[in-house]
This record gives structure tokens, C-alpha cells and sequence, in this order.
């Protein structure tokens, strides 16, 4: 090629979006894509352009190759992407891509995390270790993970972190560490991360919570502790540093320690349970504690034995974007229900009124259902 006239390497400019990568996603090809992402990659040195569509011949930039892809492993998105689940791997492979922003390492037999195994993979913002047979990791695992923001390691054979396992990760955002049997601290925190913003143990045999525990986690918005045996009680003082928590999630607890939490927690919403979710919002108001409750099936509408229906309603109208109402408590629409139904028992309000204002004439038996709505 002319002098002057290098190609810059496309991968030395990276940006990845948060949602370009779902966890439920399979990465699963049809056997002729594999096949040919899995073909092994010429070492030619020509420049000539003419095959390159089609045989895939790896650029050169400074006379070094592109990354290799780790053998029973698929590589995409320009080595951004490397998808090693289900693969038998015993270890992290040590020939990633040093370009690999999400690595999936998932349903493997991998038992332990060495301190190389991440070290040259400063890019990776996404490691997914779920289902492995880990049961400890070295505290220097992560000391080159500076860009490093989810990391799931549920569903493994943990028994133990060291507060500092993941202090090198300063951007660290979400961590899962559910389904292991992880014993917890009785002093300080549990973990050293105080911008972590969505931590889940769900089912991490935890009996209690030392008033400690998220001493140094202040920064958590979205909390997850449920399928854990508190004994339907729990020291609310752990949640004092949370002043930023909005979603929690945990089980089954007695009324006095939902209602302490409640008041303790002023930024959240709702508490979410295993049956059902209570509204700190209407709670603190001074709604009953019973009506703050929040049932995932609202239960029949009451006093309405034979709602009016519309069939076939048409308009000669253009047809525009309605605009969503505001979210409401499910609790607050039951008791406006239930208030329009006392008035249409009292009398004062008519029977042929719906419970949204709007008047329906019940039709004619000789007569079909069908309305017609015209507009000028």
C-alpha cells in the first residue's frame, strides 16, 4: 500500500451499550455460521483486497495479526464478543482476545479464578461465570478489570468473600452472587464497593444481617436478599447506609419489620415479597397497612355483576397516539371501585354510569351492539 495511506485499526476506538448484550441471551448459530466463524484464519501477509470478503483474511496493523479466538469458543462483533458457554473449560482460557468487552464463561466446570486469568483483559465491561463449580477466587483475580461493570457468578460453590475481592473494579455496577453458600461477615462490611448499584444473593443460606453488613455499599439502588431464612424477622439497622435504595426484594417478614423499614428507607417505593409487595408510599401517607398491600392479580372488581359491553366500535376519526396515564397504586383504584359502588347502592349515583364517568345506555333487546361513532 502507497505510504501514507494505513487504515486506522477498528478496534482501537470501542464503545459498547449497556443493552447490547442480554443475559438470557443463547449466542447459538446455525451449524454453517459457526463453521465458518470457526475456520481457521490465514497468515498471509499480501495486501491485496480482492479475497478478503471472502475468505476472511485477518488485517495486519504494524505487521501484527488480529486476536485469535480460544479453541471450543465463538468470537463476534470484531473479537468483542467471546461466547465460551457450555464449552467443558476447566479454566479461563489464557489466549482471550485482548479486545473482549463481554465474555461469557457460563455452564462450564471451571473451579477456581487465577490471578492471570483476567489480567490482560483490561476492555471487558461483562464476564458471565454462571453455573461453574467455582469455590474460591484469589483477591488479585480482578486487578486489571478497570472497565469491568457486571459480573455474575450465581449458581457456583462460593463459600466465602474476602471484602476487597473485587475492589480493583471501580466500576463495577452489578454483581450476582446467588445460589451459593456464602458465609457471612458478623463485623464490617460484607463488601468494600461503594458505587455498586444492583447486588443480588438470593439463596445464599443467610440466617441474619450484622447492623454492619452494607456499611460500604451505600451506593446500592436495587437489592435482592430473598429465598434467605431470616425467621420472618431482620435487623433493620443494616439498611441505614441505603439512602439510595429503590427496589428491594426480600422474604417474608413480620408486619413491625416492614413497617420500620418503611420508615427508614425514603426513597423507595415498594418492598417486594415473595406473594405480594407493599407501597411505602401509601403507607407513610397513613393508608393502613392492609391497604398498602399490592396483590399481583387484582381480585374481581366488587358490586359489578354484569358490566356493560361494547362490541365493534367504530370512528371515521384519524386515529392518534393516546397518552399513557400516570402509574397509580393498584390499591388506590380498588378503593375508588369500591367508593363508586357504595354510591351506586346509596343511590346517588346511576346505575347506568361506568366507573370511569362514562354514561353506556344499555341496547335494546330487538336491537344488535353495534355503535356507531361519527366525528365531525
Amino acid at each position: 500500500a502507497p505510504a501514507g495511506s494505513e487504515e486506522a485499526n477498528p478496534l482501537e476506538d470501542f464503545n459498547y451499550g449497556d443493552d447490547d448484550y442480554s443475559e438470557t441471551a443463547t449466542g447459538e448459530e446455525s451449524p454453517e455460521t459457526a463453521e465458518n466463524r470457526l475456520m481457521p484464519q490465514s497468515s498471509s501477509t499480501s495486501t491485496t483486497t480482492t479475497f478478503r470478503p471472502i475468505f476472511n483474511i485477518p488485517r495486519r496493523s504494524n505487521h501484527v495479526l488480529e486476536p485469535s479466538c480460544p479453541r471450543n469458543c465463538l468470537c463476534l462483533e470484531d473479537f468483542k464478543f467471546v461466547q465460551c458457554a457450555n464449552a467443558h473449560l476447566t479454566h479461563v482460557p489464557l489466549d482471550m482476545p485482548k479486545t473482549a468487552a463481554i465474555i461469557d464463561l457460563s455452564h462450564n466446570v471451571i473451579a477456581e479464578l487465577r490471578p492471570e486469568d483476567f489480567a490482560n483483559l483490561s476492555r471487558a465491561v461483562e464476564i458471565n461465570l454462571n453455573h461453574n463449580l467455582i469455590s474460591s477466587i484469589d483477591k488479585d483475580v480482578f486487578q486489571g478489570s478497570e472497565r469491568l461493570k457486571r459480573l455474575r457468578l450465581a449458581n457456583n460453590r462460593l463459600t466465602k468473600i474476602d471484602p476487597d475481592t473485587f475492589a480493583a473494579a471501580k466500576e463495577l455496577t452489578l454483581l450476582d452472587l446467588s445460589n451459593n453458600t456464602i458465609t457471612q461477615r458478623l463485623d464490617g462490611s460484607f463488601l468494600n464497593q461503594p458505587d455498586l448499584v444492583e447486588f443480588s444473593c438470593v439463596n445464599c443460606s443467610w440466617t441474619e444481617l450484622p447492623e454492619q453488613t452494607f456499611q460500604n455499599m451505600s451506593g446500592l439502588e436495587v437489592l435482592r436478599l430473598n429465598k434467605n431464612d431470616f425467621k420472618q424477622q431482620i435487623n433493620t439497622k443494616a439498611f441505614s447506609p441505603l439512602t439510595k435504595i429503590i427496589k428491594l426484594k426480600l422474604p417474608e417478614l413480620e408486619q413491625q419489620n416492614i413497617e420500620e423499614l418503611c420508615s427508614l428507607l425514603t426513597s423507595i417505593d415498594t418492598i417486594s415479597f415473595l406473594n405480594y409487595d407493599i407501597s411505602c408510599y401509601e403507607f407513610v401517607l397513613g393508608t393502613p397497612f392492609n391497604g398498602s398491600l399490592i396483590y399481583p392479580t387484582e381480585p374481581p372488581l366488587k358490586g359489578i355483576t354484569n358490566p356493560p359491553i361494547v362490541a365493534s366500535i367504530t370512528s371515521t376519526a384519524k386515529p392518534v397516539t393516546a397518552t399513557p396515564a400516570p402509574p397509580r397504586s393498584a390499591n388506590r383504584n380498588r378503593g375508588k371501585m369500591d367508593n363508586s359502588t357504595e354510591l351506586v347502592k346509596a343511590g346517588i349515583l346511576s346505575s347506568e354510569t361506568s366507573t370511569s364517568g362514562v354514561s353506556v345506555e344499555p341496547p335494546a333487546e330487538s336491537q344488535t351492539n353495534q355503535v356507531q361513532i361519527s366525528q365531525e
